[in-house]
Order: structure tokens, then C-alpha cells, then sequence
């Protein structure tokens, strides 16, 4: 009777933490497991592929990447200083400890359906995939395509250069009626000099009658 009563009351506080569990679920990336409840080789393919998932959201340019199978650590730095969000990705060590985790839970209750339930769903995994991961450098390098392509320097080159070119035509018509002026004087000698030897040849030809 009092091994029943002991399994009664030890399923009511399982109940009661699930149902707690549910109303404060486990945030994204916070579940912990016992690493040597996971098989060594599973746990190392695990970091493997924390480790390539990590090149792959700092653009393969890392500034600390490691991954410790025997406490199930990460860390992932980019040489930028930024921090992927690691916990957000599939397959990432997060990930893998979560699915572990969730996997536990409901083996540890196998003979209750609704504690099983409440460990699928008061657990959230992370759900991207690092292969959709598009690095912010071509986002920014993007963006700024249309600003280089129409930037006006080179077209302010341009515009300059046909301002040079064209200006010996303006000058050149300025030129012409400044040298036509320079003329003036002597044609005007010429026309004085006609009129006196008009003169003086008219004052011959009165002598002469």
C-alpha cells in the first residue's frame, strides 16, 4: 500500500511540474541534458556540425569556433565581433540538445501520454536553415549597388569634359568680330587716301582748263 501510494504521489508531482513546465515553458536554446547520456560518436558529429553550421553564419571568417563534446559547449565568434544566433538554427549543438532533450523527456514518461504531450510542446527548437543564411555584407553590398552606379562623379567628369570641349567653339565666335575690328582702321586709311587723290586729280584736271 505505501509503495502505491508513493507511486501515486510521485505521478501527481510529475503531472504538476509538466503542467508547470507548460505554463513557463523552457526557453529556445536552455535545455541542458547529461553529455554522457548521448552517445560519444553522436555527440561528435554534433560538434561537427556546430562548427560548420558557425563558418557558415560568419561568412566562413571566424574569430572562435569551437565545440567541447564532453560538456556540450560552444562558442561562435565572427572576426567582424558579431555573434550568430546559434540556438535559432537547425542542426546547430543547441538544436541537437534540445531534440535530446524533448527525447528524455518522453522516454522518462512513456507510460503518460499527456506528460510525453506537454514535453513535445513546452519545447521549442530552434527551426532556420543555415543554408537560407544570407550574410549581411551582401545585403549591404546590394543596397549600395544602385548608389555607386548612379553616383555623379563619373558623370560629372563627363559633363566637364564636354564643357571644355565645346568651349574653343564659344570663344572662336568671339574671336571673329574682334578681328574683323581690328581691320576697321586700315580699311578707313585706304578710303582717306582714295579721296585725296580723287582730290588732288580733280585740282590737276581745273588747272589744266
Amino acid at each position: 500500500m505505501v509503495s502505491i501510494a508513493f507511486t501515486i504521489a510521485a505521478g501527481l508531482v510529475s503531472l504538476a511540474a509538466a503542467q508547470s513546465s507548460s505554463s513557463n515553458p523552457v526557453g529556445l536554446g536552455n535545455q541542458t541534458i547529461i553529455p554522457s547520456s548521448v552517445d560519444v560518436n553522436t555527440r561528435n558529429g554534433w560538434c561537427i556540425a556546430q562548427m560548420n553550421i558557425c563558418t557558415t553564419l560568419c561568412s566562413k571568417d571566424w574569430k572562435d569556433n569551437e565545440c567541447d563534446i564532453s560538456k556540450l559547449t560552444y562558442t561562435c565568434n565572427c572576426a567582424d565581433g558579431s555573434k550568430p544566433d546559434i540556438v535559432k538554427y537547425r542542426d546547430t549543438l543547441p538544436f541537437n540538445v534540445c531534440q535530446a532533450y524533448i527525447a528524455q523527456c518522453v522516454s522518462a514518461n512513456a507510460t503518460e501520454p499527456k506528460l510525453q504531450e506537454l514535453c513535445r510542446n513546452t519545447n521549442t527548437c530552434g527551426n532556420l536553415d543555415p543554408a537560407d543564411f544570407v550574410p549581411s555584407t551582401t545585403l549591404q553590398s546590394s543596397s549600395a549597388a544602385p548608389t555607386s552606379s548612379s553616383a555623379p562623379r563619373s558623370t560629372d567628369t563627363n559633363d566637364n569634359a564636354a564643357a571644355t570641349t565645346s568651349s574653343p567653339s564659344t570663344d572662336s565666335p568671339t574671336a571673329s568680330p574682334n578681328a574683323a575690328r581690328s581691320l576697321e582702321p586700315a580699311s578707313v586709311g585706304l578710303l582717306h587716301l582714295a579721296c585725296l587723290v580723287g582730290a588732288f586729280a580733280l585740282t590737276g584736271f581745273g588747272m589744266a582748263l
